[in-house]
């Protein structure tokens, strides 16, 4: 495994990190991961099915970025590194990393290019807007990360989002523009762009046909519950990449409502200000409070 940290200062002056330790996953992409964003309800809403291998651990926690802010990131644990995957922000900016089916494209990383990933750890470690991305993505051109290929979705609260992608001549952008809501699995989704989705192809297609008919059902009716209902029409439930961990996020409130392992009837909800986590929505039992120690998500299955 690759580690350390070693940053390279965009125009901006923003540190991202060059290095994300690498993941032991087979050459044809496993199906994993859906992310939604959707702003049709007041405020903006976020989503994330996390799915992945059965036998890595999923810790949730509340860490301090650059500048002392207060963020929720979701990590894996892989032979003692503990790699996040999904965050947002006190002040409701938001990113996944997923999988990619996407063949393998872009300049060679050996080149000293910037890795796909960096757009996501500007936004929720260092301290990025939206605007700081967005100029990111027209400076530099991203190599792959190719164990895993990642593409990445970003998100605020004002009502920018995007996902970036790695294309053969350059960043692939596809931007939300005036769309009530996203939504991105594993298929090359700047590829699709425009087209009827139900003739797109790749990894993560029914997901994300499931995840649009949902959102469509729940249309300016987003809530902690419908959310989950979205998560659930988009469930992967292959016993090999299953889906692990399941997060609604209000970035109003800066609250995430999180279930694990499909467990869609129960949820708890964490305040990323207080860093409580409770039971939702009767708020039973003893509040726990979390921080950069975090609680797993075996943990969370326990009760302990």
């Amino acid at each position: 495994m690759e580690r350390g940290w070693n940053r390279r200062m965009n125009p901006r002056g923003i540190g991202i990190p060059l290095v994300l330790a690498a993941v032991l996953v087979p050459a044809c992409t496993p199906e994993a991961c859906t992310s939604f964003v959707e702003y049709a309800s007041g405020g903006a809403w976020y989503g994330m099915n996390f799915d992945w291998y059965p036998d890595q651990e999923i810790l949730f926690r509340i860490e301090t970025d650059m500048e002392g802010g207060r963020v929720f990131t979701m990590a894996f644990i892989d032979a003692g590194d503990t790699l996040s995957t999904a965050g947002m922000t006190a002040d409701g900016r938001f990113s996944t990393l997923q999988v990619t089916d996407a063949e393998w494209t872009g300049p060679d990383p050996d080149e000293g290019t910037p890795m796909i990933y960096w757009p996501f750890y500007a936004l929720i470690y260092r301290g990025a807007s939206m605007d700081d991305v967005a100029d990111m993505v027209a400076i530099d051109t991203y190599s792959q990360y190719d164990d895993p290929p990642l593409h990445v979705i970003t998100a605020d609260a004002s009502g920018r989002a995007m996902i970036i992608e790695v294309g053969a001549d350059g960043n692939d952008i596809l931007e939300r523009g005036g769309r009530p809501f996203m939504a991105m699995t594993n298929f090359h989704s700047c590829s699709w762009a425009g087209r009827d989705p139900a003739l797109i192809e790749g990894c993560g297609a029914d997901r994300y046909r499931s995840a649009l008919r949902a959102l469509k059902d729940r249309l300016g009716a987003m809530s902690p519950e419908a959310g989950m209902a979205v998560l659930e029409a988009a469930e992967n439930l292959s016993p090999d990449f299953p889906t692990r961990a399941s997060m609604v996020f209000d970035a109003t409130r800066a609250r995430v409502y999180i279930a694990v392992s499909g467990e869609f009837e129960d949820v708890r909800v964490l305040d990323i200000a207080t860093g409580l986590l409770e039971s939702w929505p009767d708020g039973g039992g003893d509040p726990l409070l979390i921080g950069e120690q975090g609680i797993t998500a075996s943990e969370i299955l326990s009760g302990d």
